[in-house]
């Protein structure tokens, strides 16, 4: 057998083990899809669950095969409204009836000034003023960051903002 017969020889054996590989897996693949659309080869848990009905009512949850489908969270309507319970949530304000009021939880920064030589500011919550430096919690869960000549820096729980003098946020 001559030099370029091998050669050919090693070529075809070459080309036709890549097929082979390539039909092998090829027949892997589509039998893979095939058993996993069958519910009853996956065994029982999937099984029952991909049986389940519907739920009554506007959050149902559908389960269609092995997907189990929910209402996606409408992102524009707020998590708390008024009206919301608000009982055990430090530092949230409530109305006289107890529930969330988002009107009540108005910050303003009304001046900055320097005595002693350390910034002092004067801040009013909800129609309450308080005389407050760095480090000083106030009005519930406010604290202070930092204090500049024209603003500060401020927390509400884990929250941070800041406010410039004459500025006014709801929290």
């Amino acid at each position: 057998m001559s030099e370029r017969t091998t050669r050919t020889a090693t070529a075809v054996s070459i080309v036709v083990l890549l097929l082979l590989t390539a039909v092998l897996s090829a027949w892997q693949l589509i039998g893979a899809f095939s058993a996993s659309s069958d519910a009853a080869s996956l065994g029982e848990p999937l099984a029952a669950t991909a049986a389940a009905q519907p739920l009554a009512g506007p959050d149902s949850v559908r389960v269609t095969g092995a997907l189990q489908l929910s209402q996606p969270r409408d992102p524009f309507r707020p998590l708390v409204t008024p009206g919301s319970p608000a009982a055990g949530l430090p530092g949230v304000s409530t109305g006289e009836d107890g529930t969330f009021d988002p009107g009540l939880s108005a910050i303003t920064l009304i001046e900055v000034r320097l005595v002693n030589g350390v910034l002092r500011a004067t801040v009013e919550v909800n129609g309450t003023t308080y005389d407050v430096g760095v480090g000083d919690t106030f009005a519930g869960s406010y604290l202070v960051v930092s204090l500049t000549e024209d603003s500060g820096v401020f927390t509400f729980g884990d929250t941070a903002f800041e406010l410039g003098v004459g500025q006014q946020i709801l929290k």
